[in-house]
């Protein structure tokens, strides 16, 4: 299963001026706000996270909800699950995950593949 998703950086400040922490508390988790406040561009830090989220549920085919994973960025980005249900439903998948930003645009895959038993 694949998912992939693309979102213009302007889209993410216009709502986070609209909505200002209410957008932002909304959408991503204490880490991710963390993580995003050190970069020179919060905007196309939360861009790609926010489009790894969506990825993520089009390749799960199932949304559930924005804080149900977290996105961490070590040596290479990877998903956290923090929903228990959701866990439970990814235990045997290995999942692959791609992103990248321009100053206007922000794009990720999420690959969704089983393990091998």
């Amino acid at each position: 299963m694949i998912g992939v998703d693309i979102i213009k950086v302007s889209r993410i400040e216009k709502a986070i001026d609209r909505w200002g922490d209410d957008f932002i508390d909304k959408i991503f988790t204490e880490n991710e706000k963390q993580y995003c406040k050190n970069k020179n561009s919060e905007s196309q830090c939360y861009a790609a996270r926010f489009a790894v989220k969506e990825s993520f549920y089009k390749a799960k085919n199932h949304n559930y909800g924005w804080k149900a994973i977290e996105v961490i960025s070590k040596k290479k980005p990877t998903i956290k699950i923090l929903n228990n249900k959701l866990q439970s439903e990814m235990k045997n998948i290995k999942m692959h995950i791609s992103l990248s930003h321009t100053e206007d645009n922000a794009i990720a895959v999420v690959l969704l593949a089983k393990e091998n038993s």
